[in-house]
């Protein structure tokens, strides 16, 4: 399998797991991720619509084998990381470095994919 394939493939799965999490167990999935801030029923739940969302584009995109946005997703998840970073850094709730890990995970082997012009 193509190293595009599994970094995307790595995306999709924890954008739909967590999304699906988010939306519809809030508070076990907050618990899940080590969190200890207090974010109501609503907000968890819009969280993991929109990741659900994402998780359909980047499914199509893969499917589909349309690399032209592999480096957008690269410079998103980016800003993501370092976005989370920093709200970690103003409520010093784990779940904000939880999070950016999983990120990571997928964000490292995707960079290096990219600059190592692996297909």
């Amino acid at each position: 399998m193509k190293a595009k394939k599994l970094t995307f493939m790595y995306l999709v799965s924890y954008l739909a797991i967590g999304g699906i999490g988010f939306a519809f167990l809030p508070s076990q999935t907050l618990k899940l991720f080590f969190s200890n801030g207090e974010y109501g029923d609503i907000m968890p739940r819009i969280a993991g619509m929109f990741m659900m969302a994402l998780s359909f584009l980047i499914f199509k995109i893969l499917k589909n084998e349309d690399w032209k946005y592999y480096v957008s997703t690269i410079f998103i998840r980016s800003i993501i990381v370092l976005f989370l970073c920093w709200i970690y850094y103003k409520s010093n709730d784990p779940m904000f470095l939880v999070l950016s890990g999983v990120v990571l995970i997928g964000l490292i082997p995707s960079i290096i994919v990219h600059l190592g012009g692996k297909e």
